[in-house]
């Protein structure tokens, strides 16, 4: 049977959304500008060592630790493939976030809760500048509100806010 009028969805306390939150939005986005900026890092790393590396093996010579060049090249790409895989990570858990996977939030949540307390440590323990402490501690804390909104809470659990 053929309706000339759509009929009405039926009532649903939950109504479905089409996107996430703006709260979600913003830590998304700073999840992905630290993922670019991560694997920038580690390009700029990896050149870094192809042009350097060789160079050590025509200066360097002996058997310690530091002045092997192999031993120093392997730690180099050691470092290069964490920067980068910690980069691929930081990208996926910004996606896993908007599309509402509510692990992904509280996470985050934990994540940067420990960030907050290691800025205070450093602060209070430490004794670091008050406007570093502020800085340190200012954006972790930012995203734990961020995470823990209302609708961030609806988005990851129900799909609505």
């Amino acid at each position: 049977m053929a309706y000339a009028y759509q009929p009405q969805q039926a009532w649903h306390p939950h109504p479905v959304r089409t996107t996430a939150p703006i709260s979600l939005h913003v830590v998304a986005i700073f999840q992905y500008l630290g993922g670019v900026l991560m694997l920038g890092a580690a390009a700029l790393l990896a050149l870094a060592a192809a042009r350097i590396a060789p160079a050590w093996d025509l200066r360097l010579g002996g058997d310690t630790f530091t002045t092997r060049p192999e031993v120093l090249t392997v730690a180099t790409y050691t470092v290069i493939g964490t920067a980068a895989l910690m980069g691929l990570i930081a990208i996926v858990l910004g996606r896993k976030l908007q599309n509402g996977r509510n692990w992904v939030r509280v996470l985050l949540t934990l994540l940067n809760g420990l960030s907050v307390l290691g800025g205070v440590y450093q602060g209070y323990v430490q004794g670091a500048p008050y406007a570093a402490t502020l800085m340190s501690v200012a954006f972790p804390l930012l995203f734990v509100i961020l995470l823990n909104t209302r609708a961030a809470r609806g988005w990851c659990r129900y799909r609505t806010y």
